[in-house]
C-alpha cells in the first residue's frame, strides 16, 4: 500500500475535508501538523510548498486537495467483507480477486 503523508494546519478546512476523504476511501495516512510541527514545516518548506494540505504519496507530492490526484495514487479498490462490513483495499483493475477479511477471515470473489 501506498505511504501517505498529509500536511495540516489545525484551522485549515481542506485540510479537515482531506482527513475525511481520506478516511472515507479507508486510507491510512500519517498526518504532520506544519502549526505545531517545525520539522513538518521544513520539510514543506523544503520542498517549496507555502499551503496546505499537502500530500505526499509514496514520495510524490500533491499541492492542495485533489480528489482525482489522490485516488490516481492509490490504485486500489476499497470493498466492505460481506461477512462483517469491514473495508478491504484491494489492488484496483485486477478483475475478479479472491479476498479473505482479516477481521473475520471470510473469503469471497469480487472483481476491481
Amino acid at each position: 500500500m501506498p505511504e501517505v503523508i498529509i500536511y495540516t494546519t489545525s484551522t485549515c478546512p481542506h485540510c479537515r475535508s482531506a482527513k475525511e476523504y481520506l478516511k472515507s476511501r479507508g486510507i491510512r495516512y500519517l498526518e504532520k501538523n506544519v502549526e505545531t510541527d517545525s520539522a513538518s514545516a521544513s520539510e514543506l518548506a523544503s520542498a517549496n510548498i507555502m499551503g496546505v494540505p499537502a500530500f505526499k504519496i509514496n514520495g510524490e507530492f500533491i499541492i492542495g486537495f485533489n480528489k482525482n490526484r489522490i485516488d490516481e495514487l492509490m490504485k486500489y479498490d476499497v470493498v466492505k467483507c460481506p461477512g462483517c462490513s469491514q473495508k478491504l483495499r484491494l489492488p484496483a483493475g485486477k478483475g475478479k480477486l479472491r479476498a479473505t477479511c482479516r477481521n473475520c477471515g471470510h473469503t469471497f470473489m469480487v472483481t476491481t
